[in-house]
């Protein structure tokens, strides 16, 4: 190919990529795909060499990048693939010097000083590089996985290269969140420094990889024989790195290399290789899981063209128990509560065994035979006796309610039934089956058109199928699984083409397109069949021919085990998908490395989801109040039960959906940056982001909604004289600046600072999904906790006040097309307000100290903080004060239409902050030993954990600030040691290598590791709302005593002393704020031993066992941390991570 010709095709290679940014819009965060080799050419006597020729050449595709240096002897070579490189430095009347195996990484500086002696050109000098180098050159807090740490250290089970990023200080350890439905890549969710899980930012080769509506997901996870090189930086990023808060990790897959490789590997565990979790009882139940496949790569055309390919499956069966739950004894399901009745109740709000004595006054109630007798706890009482605020009503003779609902009677017949003598509570044990069929495709092509520009392709896609079984047969329950109920089908598929194009030794442009997108649907075991109206009776549940709302209602019964299907967000679904762009110009001018670039997100959202409220099935809620007396004993589940089986429901909800939920949403970002080495010293880091997150709009017939806090109607934009965006705004002023230094204060020190912002990046598709219109999620409660809000059939006696509404009032489907529409007022809404929408950033600093040990360690030792300002967040404005129920709801007026269902206002008006020692250890590959360390100690506060759907605890504006507490993640102490080694014996090594059996026997066993202790996270404590009387504000207990950790675990052994604390019967908040204890600590070690047996020159076979939880420590849940539960807490429960073997065998070549 001709120059001109060469020329003119990377023209038009720049300008599809540019025309695609412009045009489809597609686009992403900031790419750092690439590192840069920057170093000082010298002589003897320290003296910049001017005009130096620098070229590394990758090592296994013999890709060249060159550049020249400065009169000072400075160099910079940009835009360098992640690999392994030969440095060779060239000057007149010097001998030219060669580094080898010099790593370069994506987002890293790697150092290239060289010296240079005085000699003739044919005299060679070659070194080896060093392994490592200090952090010179950037000041930003970052962490690097290296393809050898992520094939050698131990995985989880679906060996997931996110599992590493627990060795990353400041990360707390990343756990599995939402269902396998939701995510069967089974991405793992952290928060980093503080901030919200949905700040962090995942790439794939340049691609947003984010699950659109929950962000705190990777889409698609590569797997791990795919990965390269995972870069995670977490804190004052560079400017490239945008539309992140947390965390930016930049992964690199594989691509081929100029010789032919391959590898086949199986990974297979089962429960015989499985110890039993600590509150397992009885046998265990089957489970097996296989990982399979394999990759090829090679030349298509030697040092031109190469490909890569990949195929992952992993097949999983688990059958366990999850634990105890509370199902009804005989006697409750015939509606006798004589033998559960507990402590004795007196007037100042006290318990004891024994009838109160002394100062302390008896509660005296009489029951429906007129019989006068102390009260006590679980006593149930007739809600067709006494008054409308639950006053003197009358206990049921001898505890035994005189009948049973027939349509409660229908449901419990379908609960499975309990073996004689089983006790009240804690008496089943759940267990369900969960199926996972999982399929990864991966393939890349790269391609150096000439030794300037070079291009490459990838395509990747996840097809999955999942079944997950119900816990309690007829009676649905829950899945008892990781999953969700019933049948799901997702794919997910990754695009991404880039490029990088060297105009000249000092100028480098390289872009990136990308496309993400996930489909799903999925149903659940009772589809089909509209059990709720046509088998149960009840009127209001299913929406008759539509099928989407098919199966049993939810059966909310406080203590007891779910009845029904409770997952309300099930069936659905989605297509989900985000375009990606990037580009950036790199100019090497002296001792400045100039940046500028363009990045553009597109996000597009598609749902059928009704999962507002209480899901397209309908849920009926008993919260035990109904059967409890008003200033006697705190009800329990007991009550709860009982009101049930009276079909007396005090909340209950239903959620239909007649308008398809769609978003489509803009994120832009413009950045330049300015790495300037003022000497070999010190180099500092200049830069300024500006990004703009123009308001989401939708499909369809109208544009935006928001609901008139004002005049009670929703607003529709685009629809009449609406402007589409109804007066809402977003800021044009978001910029984030960023600036650091590097100073390295000699060969073995560097300190480096630096202070950045970003902004956050949550997709308004989250909290602004699709409620009225689009969803119509209905909300009914009783004017007050003590009054049901409906019943299952007629009643046989009157209540109170009056007849009961049976079943759901329906809410049919509104008419659009004024425009403007009246909100019903059991509707829930969320939505923003006119004005501006303050979209909330992130502040972020560190201090950092590296300092280079013997034997090839690096520790570094920093203060790391972050402060998220404008953080977003709900608050209900239709929330009561204590005691005034539903009647002081500020909606329930004429003007409002007596609204009394949650009213969500939407803003960035909170703030979190951080602070943190942090420290890590860190030792590259080197001499058969590599080793990563880190340590955190740290408080994280904030008002709710999680700014894309969370809400606040007190909505009272009087005690808004009680909200601000320590971060439910918030974990004050994280240590992370994990290792990689090989076994100094056999061939090649220090001991037993000279031959024979021995040497044979024990050569190529390696082993890896790592250790964690962890401390508790902090956990709430609530309690009966029942005298607060107030809606949407959390009631907690009265702390009377010190909270005493006792440390016990199982039922009867409480974590703390429970005696600390006593429920509040008065009209009042407890005076236990947010998460005010916390839950037990963690210590765990994951532990490989594997061995290489070369069979070949080039072909060799790894055997290997990994064990998860070698020691099986039991990692607990927090306790109960419910008063009103029997067994308040108390621990019984604990994560499924009890110790597994797993088997594999790995063959390359």
């Amino acid at each position: 190919m001709s120059k001109a010709r060469s020329f003119i095709f990377g023209l038009v290679t720049l300008a599809v990529l540019s025309v695609q940014t412009v045009l489809f819009v597609p686009a992403l965060k900031a790419q750092v795909l690439y590192g840069s080799v920057t170093g000082t050419v010298t002589d003897q006597s320290g003296a910049g060499v001017p005009k130096a020729h620098a070229v590394v050449t990758n090592r296994a595709t013999g890709v060249a990048r060159e550049a020249d240096a400065d009169d000072n002897g400075h160099y910079t070579i940009t835009d360098v693939a992640p690999g392994e490189y030969d440095l060779k430095v060239t000057a007149s009347g010097f001998k030219p010097l060669t580094q080898t195996s010099l790593t370069v990484g994506a987002n890293t500086v790697t150092n290239g000083d060289t010296k240079l002696q005085v000699g003739a050109v044919s005299e060679q000098v070659t070194v080896e590089a060093s392994v490592v180098n200090l952090q010179t050159e950037k000041s930003d807090v970052h962490t690097d996985l290296s393809e050898k740490a992520i094939l050698n250290m131990p995985l989880n089970q679906y060996r997931n290269f996110q599992t590493l990023i627990n060795l990353v200080p400041g990360a707390t350890p990343g756990k599995f969140q939402n269902a396998i439905a939701d995510t069967p890549e089974r991405a793992l969710s952290t928060n980093i420094n503080g901030t919200n899980r949905n700040n962090n930012n995942t790439r794939v080769d340049g691609a947003a990889d984010v699950f659109v509506w929950l962000p705190h997901h990777a889409v698609y996870i590569p797997p791990a024989e795919t990965v390269q090189e995972v870069n995670i930086s977490t804190n004052n990023f560079d400017p490239e790195q945008g539309m992140t808060g947390g965390a930016a990790i930049t992964v690199i897959t594989k691509s081929g290399t100029n010789q032919f490789h391959g590898v086949g590997f199986e990974y297979f565990q089962n429960q015989a290789l499985r110890a039993k979790q600590f509150f397992e009882t009885g046998p265990k139940g089957d489970s097996k899981l296989n990982d399979f496949g394999g990759t090829f790569g090679g030349p298509i055309k030697k040092d031109k063209l190469f490909f890569f390919g990949s195929y992952d499956g992993t097949y999983e069966r688990d059958n366990r128990n999850t634990g105890l739950v509370t199902l009804p004894t005989a006697a409750i399901r015939a509606g006798d509560f004589s033998g559960i009745l507990g402590d004795y109740v007196c007037t100042d709000g006290t318990t004891s065994a024994a009838p109160c004595a002394g100062t302390k006054t008896p509660v005296m109630v009489t029951d429906t035979n007129n019989v006068s007798q102390q009260d006590r706890v679980g006593m149930i009482f007739s809600p067709s006796t006494g008054t409308g605020a639950g006053t003197g009503r009358r206990q049921y003779a001898g505890n035994m309610l005189p009948t049973i609902d027939p349509i409660a009677a229908k449901i419990i017949a379908l609960i499975p039934t309990l073996a004689s003598g089983a006790p009240n509570t804690d008496n089943y044990s759940k267990s369900a089956t969960q199926k996972l069929n999982r399929n990864n495709f991966d393939a890349k092509v790269d391609w150096n058109r000439t030794s300037r520009h070079g291009i490459f392709a990838k395509y990747s896609a996840m097809k999955s199928v999942f079944h997950g079984e119900p816990s309690l047969g007829q009676a649905i329950g829950d899945c008892a699984c990781d999953g969700g109920l019933g049948d799901f089908h997702d794919l997910v598929q990754l695009v991404t083409v880039g490029h990088t194009w060297t105009l000249s030794p000092t100028l480098v442009v390289d872009g990136n397109v990308g496309f993400t997108r996930m489909s799903e649907y999925g149903q659940t075991p009772d589809f089909g069949k509209n059990i709720g109206s046509d088998v149960l009776g009840i009127p209001g549940t299913n929406n008759g021919s539509d099928l989407r709302s098919s199966g049993i209602p939810f059966f909310s019964v406080t203590g007891f085990a779910d009845l029904g299907n409770p997952e309300g967000w099930n069936p659905a679904y989605r297509n989900d998908w985000s375009f990606t762009s990037s580009h950036n110009v790199r100019w090497s001018h002296g001792k400045h490395q100039i940046s500028a670039g363009t990045d553009i997100v597109h996000h597009h959202l598609n749902h059928w989801q009704p999962e507002l409220g209480s899901g397209p099935r309908g849920e009926f809620d008993f919260g035990g109040s109904t059967t409890a007396l008003n200033g006697g004993a705190t009800p329990n589940l007991f009550n709860a039960f009982a009101q049930f089986e009276l079909g007396l429901f005090d909340g209950m909800g239903k959620s239909d959906q007649f308008i398809k939920a769609t978003a489509k949403e803009w994120q832009f970002g413009w950045f330049v940056g300015d790495r300037y080495r003022i000497t070999n010293k010190l180099t500092v880091t200049l830069g300024l982001r500006y990004e703009y997150y123009p308001l989401m709009t939708r499909d369809g017939a109208f544009k935006f909604d928001r609901y008139d806090f004002t005049t009670g109607n929703v607003l529709l934009g685009g629809i009449g004289s609406n402007p589409d965006h109804l007066g809402v705004t977003t800021s044009k002023k978001l910029f984030a600046p960023r600036v650091g230094f590097a100073y390295q204060i000699n060969n073995g020190t560097v300190v480096r600072a630096g202070f950045g912002i970003s902004v956050d990046p949550l997709p308004l598709a989250r909290p602004l999904r699709g409620f009225y219109p689009l969803t119509v999620g209905s909300n009914f409660a009783g004017v007050n906790s003590f009054v049901p809000a409906g019943s299952f059939s007629t009643l046989a006696a009157p209540l109170p006040g009056g007849s009961l509404p049976v079943g759901i009032p329906p809410i049919c489907c509104p008419d659009i097309s004024s425009g403007t529409i009246p909100l019903p007022p059991q509707a829930l809404e969320r939505s923003v307000g006119p004005g501006e929408l303050k979209r909330g950033y992130i502040e972020s600093w560190n201090l950092v100290v590296e300092r280079k040990l013997p034997a090839n360690f690096f520790f570094s030792v920093g203060y790391v903080g972050t402060q998220t300002v404008h953080q977003f967040g709900d608050i209900d404005v239709n929330a009561s004060l204590p005691g005034t129920g539903q009647a002081g709801q500020p909606f329930n007026t004429a003007k409002f239409s007596n609204r009394t269902a949650s009213t969500l206002l939407w803003q960035g008006f909170l703030s979190s902050n951080y602070h943190s020692l942090q420290a890590a250890i860190t030792r590259q590959f080197s001499k058969g030993l590599m080793v990563k360390g880190a340590y955190t100690y740290s408080k994280a506060i904030n008002w709710t954990d999680d700014d894309g759907w969370a809400g606040l605890n007190w909505n009272d504006p009087n005690i808004l600030r009680r909200n601000r507490a320590q971060a439910g993640f918030n974990t004050p102490q994280i240590f992370q040691l994990a290792y990689v080694y090989e076994l100094p014996l056999g061939k090649g090594k220090p001991w037993v290598s000279g031959g024979g059996a021995a040497t044979k026997i024990l050569s190529g066993w390696q082993t890896s590791g790592t250790f964690s202790a962890v401390s508790g996270q902090p956990f709430g404590l609530t309690a009966s709302g029942a005298s607060l009387n107030a809606v949407d504000q959390t009631q907690t207990p009265d702390q009377v005593g010190p909270a005493k950790k006792l440390g016990g675990v199982g039922p009867g052994n409480p974590y703390y002393d429970a005696a600390a604390f006593a429920p509040v019967t008065r009209v009042g908040y407890g005076n236990v704020g947010r998460n005010p204890l916390l839950g037990p600590g963690a210590v765990n070690l994951d532990f490989s031993l594997f061995r290489t047996v070369n069979i070949t020159e080039r072909l060799g076979v790894q055997l290997r066992v990994d064990a998860s939880n070698l020691f099986n420590s039991p990692h607990f849940n927090n306790p109960n941390g419910d008063i009103t539960s029997g067994s308040f807490l108390e621990i019984n429960s604990a994560k499924f991570d009890e110790r597994q073997f797993r088997l594999g065998v790995r063959l390359a070549f």
